[in-house]
């Protein structure tokens, strides 16, 4: 095999019968939905690598990695190609970063390896192609396969991978899922899908990770490598009976508050973190107040616990730091300046950020708190002193077919308010594309 005579980047990797025959593959077209970490990205690579020295009826051979942007393509793929391609098969001065044309790696055999960018799809056209790999799949822009990508296949029969984790979420979900099942139903003679989950690859001990920091369906998307039903439910992982309970103040605990400074209502959730082995956050009440200003809901926290003695941790909407609420002070300087906060026995600290995270990052992390993978509920309310915090994580919905809250001017307030506190109290959470590089396997 080609590989055999390849660089030390080209290692052993125990088999795996999926992955062989995607390898084997012969078909133009090849949908691979898969788990993270799951080696898909790799056997592409080496894919395109080993199509390079392979000759064809005319003298320039061409072949590409796409992802959504240039940058993205460059950071996952050129110096991975740069490591495994010998430089006996490198032409002078064949590699190409500075020109008109995107980046590529120029052969002794013709053929060339061009990293593009699919945010700008024009800079490939007008060349047909030998073969090439579309990688993060769902990020894609819609419409860029039919497009741009095939017409520029046509006159040379020429072949693509489209690959990804099947996401929810994304510009080109839907087109990805849809793809996938075409291939899947063996309807179409030059298209054919491959599945297999990361649990396939990934060591145990790195999925009970993954697990611990995920919700169930964020798991089994990103590590099963399945496709799921986009619901309406934001708040997919909350139980009314499971995520209810009584939850007690207790003076001598830590006070957590999360704020979000809406004008009207104004709703601030407050409760006590759980500690131990599986921490957690425990809300026993809530203010959801019309018309009013930070001054007013802060003396009004301040009357209810004024005998507080286990301190306060604030958790404030990062809009809490323009003058959104309040006329002469920023909300957050509201509560840094409060006399009753000020005199507590073990004061106020104040957890301000420059910006809100996005909005499907919190969503993920909330998720993950209030049931995770493995079963674990972290997150509980008070029946009696939430009322409006657990109609929001009921009912709260996206717009159909969106992943856009379908918010009324009075809802998503309590639930963002208890989100701004989940997401910096356990920043591993939700954060899928910030886990550490796992290792994975293929056999080629």
């Amino acid at each position: 095999m080609v590989a055999n005579l390849l660089t030390d980047a080209w290692t052993s990797f125990r088999p795996h019968k999926v992955q062989q025959a995607l390898w084997r593959n012969r078909k133009r077209f090849a949908a691979v939905a898969c788990g993270r970490g799951s080696g898909k990205t790799e056997i592409a690579k080496r894919k395109l690598v080993c199509c390079l020295p392979h000759p064809k009826p005319w003298a320039d051979p061409r072949y590409f990695y796409g992802a959504p942007t240039e940058q993205q393509a460059m950071r996952i793929a050129w110096d991975h190609f740069l490591r495994m391609i010998p430089e006996n098969w490198i032409a002078m001065d064949g590699i190409k970063l500075a020109s008109r044309e995107p980046p590529h790696i120029r052969t002794v055999f013709g053929s060339r390896l061009y990293i593009l960018g699919m945010d700008k799809p024009q800079r490939a056209e007008g060349d047909q192609w030998d073969g090439g790999v579309l990688d993060e799949s769902c990020d894609l822009k819609p419409g860029i396969f039919d497009r741009n990508v095939l017409p520029m296949l046509i006159h040379r029969n020429g072949w693509c991978w489209r690959i990804g984790v099947p996401k929810r979420q994304g510009p080109s979900s839907r087109e990805f899922r849809d793809f996938f099942r075409l291939g899947a139903s063996g309807a179409d003679e030059d298209l054919t899908s491959f599945h297999w989950p990361s649990s396939d690859i990934l060591p145990e001990n790195a999925l009970r990770f993954a697990k611990k920091r995920l919700d169930a369906r964020d798991y089994r998307e990103q590590f099963d490598g399945l496709f799921q039903r986009l619901s309406g439910g934001i708040f997919h992982a909350f139980d009314s009976k499971r995520n209810v309970r009584r939850v007690t103040y207790n003076p001598d605990r830590l006070l957590v508050v999360g704020m979000d400074f809406n004008v009207d209502p104004m709703c601030w959730v407050y409760g006590h973190p759980i500690e131990g082995k599986v921490p957690g956050l425990e809300w026993f009440g809530e203010l959801h107040v019309s018309d009013t200003n930070t001054p007013a809901c802060l003396d009004m926290l301040w009357s209810q616990f004024r005998k507080h003695q286990g301190g306060f941790e604030f958790y404030p909407d990062a809009a809490g730091d323009a003058r959104k609420t309040s006329a002469y002070m920023s909300d957050i300087q509201h509560i840094a300046a409060h006399k009753g906060l000020k005199s507590a026995p073990k004061g106020r600290v104040i957890h301000a950020i420059a910006a809100n995270p996005a909005l499907e990052d919190r969503f993920s992390a909330t998720n993950s708190l209030l049931c995770n993978a493995d079963g674990d509920r972290r997150m509980f309310f008070d029946s009696d002193g939430c009322p409006n915090t657990i109609l929001d994580f009921e009912h709260r919905r996206y717009k159909p077919g969106t992943r856009d809250p379908a918010d009324g001017p009075t809802e998503g307030h309590c639930s963002d308010a208890a989100g701004y506190a989940v997401w910096q109290r356990f920043p591993e959470l939700g954060r899928v594309d910030d886990m550490a590089t796992m290792p994975f396997g293929v056999v080629v």
